[in-house]
């Protein structure tokens, strides 16, 4: 194994690429009780439309089925992988994004069973018709659950106002509609296009020895390559422009919910996704941020409550901004933030502080085996690696940070909101 080691804060990474094609990742944290592990694959929500693996021609599946082949493949004909874990003292689980699907265990012990039980679970597919036809109604409730959210229904009208065409304003659940589609047939379709030793990696956090752990896992692989084959996926073609300006339903709220989405399109830029995700959080944080005399001043006017907050997404197809909460007033609200959005300027030493902060915090999340893991998958499928973000944090300027959010065009904005019934 290649072992990388970065000084500045401590930590070895070992990585190796098995002969099938599937990347290792291991960090040894000696004196940690617990040990973390994902199986990750490059497949999500986005990936609807692709060429198969052994096909020419690009198809399209069901929104949805990305997630609904990650509840499937806890199920086997041998019984519920749930219980097979318990029974080894693990705690298991799974989720699917956008891009990528990871299953994943925590343990303090039995930690190579597990590591057995997770490469056969995840290579070693089974779906019947019985089986997916059971499934689509656990996962219609699901949907439907979720729909009686204010907060679920409010995130996705926003998206729907924002995108033309881009996937990413499909719930990643898919609909009803759209999961009533999916069969055993497709499900392997896209297991067998997406579920690819070379299209996955694995990660391993904790106090194991990697040299061992790397020959578990390259001992107890079940799907083996041929050639590589990487899905071609279909382009998206997204106008820069907002779908539509205002949306507003009513719903079973106590006061007006609000939600202002901004295209952001920083996606495009050329630089590396860490700094630029940095660089725009920094800024709004400095914006609109708990500390800010901004955010006293909207609470004192009684213009927001705890409910008010911020996010910025970037992937490598997308960016957008969400600013949202709940309020007496919307269109006050929505004129003072676009306001302050629009006429601000800050000082080298408040960046500066939230610079020494955000370190500080990093630092500390290191001792967290389970951010380490996701963050670290994350960042790997963004072409970046979770340890080098302690330098580019060092080299951030206010100035570099400001001009990259100045990139963002507030005209490109969808209003979105869900009304008190009656």
């Amino acid at each position: 194994m290649k072992e990388l080691i970065y000084e500045q804060i401590d930590e070895s990474l070992f990585e190796t690429t098995l002969n099938n094609g599937l990347k290792l990742f291991v960090i040894p944290k000696k004196g940690f009780q617990k040990t973390y592990v994902t199986l990750t694959t490059r497949y999500g929500s986005l990936h609807n439309q692709f060429v198969p693996y052994g096909a020419d021609d690009m198809i399209k599946m069901p929104e949805g089925i990305a997630h609904f082949l990650e509840h499937k493949m806890f199920e086997k004909e041998e019984g519920d992988m749930f219980n097979a874990f318990s029974k080894n003292g693990a705690s298991a689980n799974a989720f699917t994004s956008y891009d990528r699907t990871s299953y994943l265990f925590t343990a303090v012990d039995n930690i190579e069973a597990n590591i057995k039980l997770l490469l056969s679970m995840v290579q070693r597919p089974y779906f019947s018709k019985e089986s997916v036809e059971k499934e689509i109604g656990i996962i219609a409730e699901e949907i439907q659950m979720y729909q009686d959210q204010p907060n679920y229904r409010l995130y996705y009208q926003t998206l729907q106002g924002m995108y033309h065409n881009h996937p990413v304003k499909e719930d990643i659940a898919g609909s009803i509609a759209s999961i009533n589609d999916i069969t055993a047939d497709k499900l392997y379709s896209c297991y067998h296009t997406f579920y690819r030793p070379e299209n996955m990696v694995m990660f391993i956090v904790g106090n194991i020895d990697p040299e061992t752990i790397a020959e578990v896992v390259d001992a107890n692989q079940y799907a083996v390559s041929d050639t590589a084959y990487f899905a071609r996926t279909a382009d998206i073609h997204e106008p820069p422009h907002v779908k539509e300006a205002l949306l507003e339903q009513t719903a079973d709220v106590q006061q007006p919910k609000l939600m202002l989405g901004i295209k952001a399109e920083l996606h495009q830029l050329d630089q590396s996704l860490i700094q630029t995700e940095l660089e725009v959080m920094f800024i709004l944080d400095l914006l609109l941020g708990e500390q800010t005399a901004f955010y006293h001043e909207l609470l004192a006017d009684g213009l927001i409550d705890d409910t008010f907050g911020y996010s910025f997404t970037l992937e490598p197809t997308f960016s957008h901004l969400f600013i949202a909460g709940s309020t007496k007033q919307p269109d006050v609200l929505k004129a003072r933030l676009i306001e302050r959005l629009t006429h601000y300027s800050f000082s080298d030493e408040a960046f500066a502080r939230l610079v020494k902060q955000t370190i500080g915090e990093y630092i500390s999340s290191l001792n967290s085996p389970e951010y380490i893991a996701n963050q670290f998958t994350r960042y790997y499928f963004n072409g970046a690696v979770l340890f080098d973000i302690l330098p580019i944090l060092e080299q951030l300027t206010l100035k570099d940070s400001l001009n990259t959010f100045s990139k963002i065009d507030l005209t490109r904005m969808t209003d979105s909101r869900l009304m008190p019934n009656g």
